[in-house]
This record gives C-alpha cells, sequence and structure tokens, in this order.
C-alpha cells in the first residue's frame, strides 16, 4: 500500500539481507549436508539474472527486485522454524489490509460501493495490486486465522466483493480457483480423502496451464479471434485489455527480441525498452530458454518436497501462492513486485526445508 515510497523496497531488501545474515551466524548450517538441488537451481537463475543485468545496467531497479525474491527463498530456508511462529502475525496484517482498503472504499463511494466496477486501486496503484493483496490475504486468514464469525465474513464475503467489484479479472478467477484448492486442503485434512483431492488438484493445475497457453497463442499468431469467440462475452474478463497487452507485447519485441541461439538460450537483458508486463514473456527476454527450464526444474522441486511433507497446510498454501503468482504472471510481471513474489519464494524455501523432517 506504501507503493509512493519507493525507498522503502530497498530498505526491505536491505532488511532482509541483514536478517539472512544474522540466521545463517546464528544457526551455522552444514551447508554440504543442507545443500538441496533447489538450492543449486536458485543460484544457478541468480548467475543467469546477474549475467543478463551485467549486459545493460541500465534497468538496475528490475534486477534488484528480482535478486531480493531469491533472497526471500534463502531466508525460507533458513527461518523455516519462525515462520511457522509467525502465524497469528500473518492473520492480523492481512485484516487489516483487508479492511482498511474496504473502509477505504467505503469512504470513498458511499451508498455506490456496490456498483463499483473500477475501485482506481483503492490504496494501491492499480486494482490489480489491491486485488493481489486481498487474496493474497484471503490465503493467509484462511490458513492461519483463527475460527470465528468475523473469519469467515472476511471470507465468504468482504474479500470477495473487494475483489469481484474492482477491474481485476484475472484475481476474481484466481480467488475462485484458490477457494477450490482449500475445498481440496478440507478434502484431505477433514475428510481424509488424500487422493481425491490429489486427482482434484491436478486437473485444476492442468486447466490453467491450457489456459495460460491459450492466452499466448495470438501472440504467435496475431490472431485473436479465437480469444474473442470464448472471453467476449463475459463479465469477469476485458478482451478489450488482452488486445492492448498483445499489442504493447508486440511492440517491446518490434524493437528487440532474442534472435541468436544465444540469445533465445539466455536471453538478452532486463531493459525490455517498453513494459513488457508477462512474466513468462520476461522470464524468456531476460533469462532465455535455460532460465524457463530452471524455474520449471524449481517448481518441481517444490512441489515434489511439499507433497513429501507431513506438513499439508504448507503444501496446500505454497499451491495457492504459486497459482497466484503465476496467475497473475499472465499479464503482470509478478516477479518484479515485492508484494508478488517474496511470500511464493520464502514458501518455497520452508518446504525444501521441511522435506525430511
Amino acid at each position: 500500500m506504501l507503493y509512493e515510497w519507493q525507498w522503502l523496497d530497498i530498505a526491505m531488501v536491505l532488511l532482509a539481507l541483514c536478517m539472512l545474515g544474522y540466521q545463517y551466524l546464528l544457526v551455522r548450517p552444514d551447508l554440504k549436508k543442507e545443500f538441496r538441488t533447489a538450492d543449486a537451481v536458485v543460484v544457478a537463475l541468480a548467475v543467469l539474472s546477474t549475467v543478463s543485468f551485467l549486459r545493460d545496467i541500465s534497468a538496475y531497479q528490475a534486477y534488484i527486485k528480482v535478486m531480493s525474491a531469491f533472497l526471500l527463498y534463502f531466508m525460507g530456508r533458513l527461518y523455516y522454524d519462525r515462520v511457522l511462529e509467525c502465524d497469528d502475525a500473518l492473520a492480523l496484517s492481512s485484516y487489516l489490509i483487508v479492511y482498511i482498503n474496504f473502509i477505504h472504499r467505503i469512504v470513498n463511494f458511499g451508498s455506490h460501493f456496490l456498483q463499483v466496477k473500477n475501485a482506481e486501486g483503492d490504496f494501491y496503484f492499480y486494482d490489480t495490486d489491491m486485488a493481489y493483496a486481498i487474496v493474497l490475504a484471503f490465503i493467509f486468514i484462511a490458513m492461519f486465522a483463527r475460527n470465528s464469525i468475523f473469519k469467515y465474513v472476511t471470507l465468504f464475503l468482504v474479500c470477495p466483493y473487494m475483489v469481484i467489484c474492482s477491474d481485476a479479472g484475472i484475481q476474481t478467477i484466481l480467488l475462485a480457483v484458490i477457494a477450490v484448492v482449500l475445498l481440496m486442503y478440507v478434502l484431505e485434512v477433514a475428510l481424509k480423502k488424500k487422493k481425491l483431492a490429489m486427482a482434484g488438484l491436478g486437473l485444476l493445475i492442468l486447466g490453467l496451464m491450457m489456459a495460460v497457453a491459450f492466452i499466448y497463442i495470438p501472440l504467435l499468431t496475431d490472431d485473436t479471434s479465437g480469444t474473442w469467440a470464448i472471453f467476449g462475452g463475459n463479465t469477469v474478463l476485458d478482451v478489450a485489455n488482452m488486445e492492448s497487452r498483445y499489442a504493447q507485447w508486440q511492440q517491446v519485441y518490434a524493437i528487440r527480441k532474442p534472435e541468436t541461439i544465444l540469445e533465445i538460450m539466455f536471453g538478452l537483458s532486463f531493459n525490455t525498452h517498453l513494459p513488457l508486463m508477462s512474466f513468462y514473456l520476461k522470464l524468456l527476454y531476460t533469462v532465455g530458454v535455460a532460465g524457463a527450464l530452471l524455474v520449471l526444474v524449481l517448481m518441481l522441486q517444490v512441489f515434489k518436497a511439499a507433497y513429501k511433507g507431513e506438513d499439508r497446510k504448507s503444501f496446500y498454501i505454497t499451491v495457492m501462492l504459486a497459482i497466484l503468482m503465476l496467475g497473475s504472471g499472465v499479464t503482470f510481471n509478478t516477479m518484479e513486485s515485492l508484494q508478488m513474489s517474496w511470500f511464493m519464494m520464502l514458501f518455497a524455501g520452508m518446504v525444501i526445508s521441511a522435506e525430511g523432517r
């Protein structure tokens, strides 16, 4: 919510670096014993990102934000036990985010608050940022807050209202998907139906992957008629906004795009000259196919560790954070937003640390 004070981003990164150093000196972990494949993948991604940055250092802010996400991964590795003790703090901060923005909207729109179509970000810059924060709060309240009427009013009324009554169609869909994942969690933990829950979760993730692939097809074919035919009549997704995204992406690649084998494999730089609002396209532009494969390996390692671990809550939180980050990444570069990347990478590190415990 404090996006206007950009110095806070730098302060938070420095604080995270100090905390990582402090915890390392305090715990003195055996690096050879604790080192995992996922750690090597994160280090390789950091190296690839640094090489890409050195090709054009003008985009240093984007580089710092991406590197800070890797930093949070290692914080999750070292702070696993301590983060688990912060459930009340996560729940309280989530409630504050939801209700500060909710009250702000009531004050701004008065009796017309139910007719809002564009909330102008509330206390955030865009509705997308606000809706992402609300969905993130929804996850932490659902998983960490103590059961009460207030909790369920927040989950089933306030959070859906804040996201649905805004110009954030993708986050509205992701909120519904995450609600289904929560149902799978209840199915596994409360009803002991793990196989059924895993099958449902697998189908859900497969469906999301197919939807993401479909959205990017017009970028290759220059034909958006299929997108209009499927999504044009709905009231959630604004296909006109997607048309503008396709145009913006084409403009970026018209200025410069990877052409040689080395550029395709290892990317160009962080500087795309024009904003490239897509996690997937920015990933390929910056670190190439090699970087994309490393990200895929990291995801597989994290989900494998989360699935095998006994801490089912952390597994489902990781799945929901991944769905939120990767789903929002269709039209937003989520790795260059601290709010969008930090929690995902923190919990990724935590589930790697939890493996085998």
